[in-house]
């Protein structure tokens, strides 16, 4: 069917993770000043990011419910939601605005990545091949743009509030993509998407113990790396936002060549090598002496994550019987993506004792335990296919 096809049959969730990436690359390159304007410390910065968990934890809970009564035009709904809230940090001038600004930015965000996430699996099994590692591709690709587009205005003196009215604007023009368009081929997933079965909760835990990981050290990276860079390393102003424009960057072209190194090497070992890289640039983005080695080290960690929670995600889909699919991916997703919101604050309170280099560090070791997880899941996934 090649690339075009997939994205054609992908469309309305790929655009719904594209928005997302484009938000929330336009956050985390706009935080070191959102940081200074609050005037909150590392601590008091790591708990305000507990907010966005609380309202990812929330959106995820209800996601799957809400889909199930109002269908796939809940979809672009979300989206809508996304580039409303795209608009206020730029006007966050206190603790308690950026709290309440975390709180809709997780239960916005969630929403529409969760939605996304289970039509991508309903796809993929209506399709017969994996469409997750190239959809999270354009996701990261939008976060790399977007981050380093504003690491660029903050250059020039642009204000915040221009650059959230144009990211407000882009992904206002995404929202009628998000709208389901009919497949070519029998949709056989929709009456398991209505009414499906509940999966156990014992079956999701690996999986969502390596997204809990591999979203910790995610966003950790990114809503820190800015930080690092033009703090600890006393990079210039602006400059710390190609830290997280590189790290989704190579995160970005990871998950394209992840669509044909999933068929290579085989799902359970290209997260497995994945891993592995990962830690490594875990650690040179730690003890970087200066901005070029940090730049790499963010390089080699987005390259290292990338694929691992797409590339689960269908490890996850394929562990339990259709009707179950939307059921165990909302309940992996609802613990794993906890660990998107956690990080922030974790990285806050160890920096706040021990400076960031220790927390990059942290990261990788978090990173390496993905590996004991991706066992317990690769053995589950032997026995479903042994029954098969």
């Amino acid at each position: 069917m090649g690339f075009l096809g997939d994205l054609r049959d992908s469309r309305a969730p790929a655009a719904g993770l594209v928005a997302i990436g484009l938000f929330w690359g336009a956050f985390a390159g706009w935080l070191p000043d959102i940081k200074s304007r609050t005037g909150v410390s590392d601590a008091e910065f790591g708990a305000l990011m507990m907010l966005s968990a609380v309202g990812g934890m929330t959106a995820m809970s209800l996601a799957p419910r809400l889909r199930n009564h109002f269908g796939h035009g809940l979809l672009p709904a979300s989206g809508l939601a996304v580039a409303v809230v795209a608009l206020f940090p730029a006007w966050i001038a206190s603790r308690w605005e950026l709290g309440l600004v975390l709180l809709l930015l997780g239960m916005t965000m969630s929403f529409c990545d969760i939605l996304s996430n289970i039509r991508i699996s309903e796809i993929e099994a209506r399709v017969g091949h994996s469409l997750m590692n190239l959809n999270h591709a354009l996701f990261s690709f939008a976060l790399a743009l977007s981050a380093g587009l504003m690491g660029v205005a903050r250059q020039l003196g642009v204000s915040h509030g221009v650059t959230v009215i144009v990211v407000a604007l882009a992904i206002f023009a995404l929202v009628p993509l998000m709208r389901r368009r009919r497949p070519r081929l029998a949709d056989h997933e929709e009456d398991g998407a209505k009414g499906g079965i509940a999966a156990p909760w014992l079956i999701v835990l690996p999986g969502a113990a390596i997204l809990w990981l591999c979203f910790l050290a995610e966003n950790g990276t990114e809503s820190w790396a800015a930080i690092h860079i033009e703090r600890t390393l006393e990079a210039e102003g602006g400059l710390g936002a190609f830290g997280p424009a590189m790290f989704a960057l190579s995160m970005g072209i990871a998950r394209m060549a992840g669509q044909w190194l999933a068929v290579m090497l085989g799902e359970v070992r290209l997260i497995a090598v994945s891993v592995i890289f990962a830690t490594i640039g875990a650690l040179l983005l730690a003890f970087a002496p200066g901005l070029g080695l940090a730049l790499v080290g963010a390089a080699a960690l987005g390259l290292g994550v990338a694929v691992v929670v797409p590339t689960a995600n269908s490890l996850i889909g394929r562990t339990v019987p259709h009707s179950q699919r939307a059921s165990a991916i909302a309940r992996a997703w609802m613990i794993g993506f906890t660990g998107f919101f956690i990080g922030p604050p974790v990285m806050g309170l160890v920096s706040e004792n021990l400076g960031l280099r220790v927390a990059f560090g942290l990261i990788a070791v978090l990173v390496a335990a993905i590996l004991p997880c991706l066992w317990l899941l690769a053995q589950r996934l032997r026995r479903v296919e042994a029954q098969a």
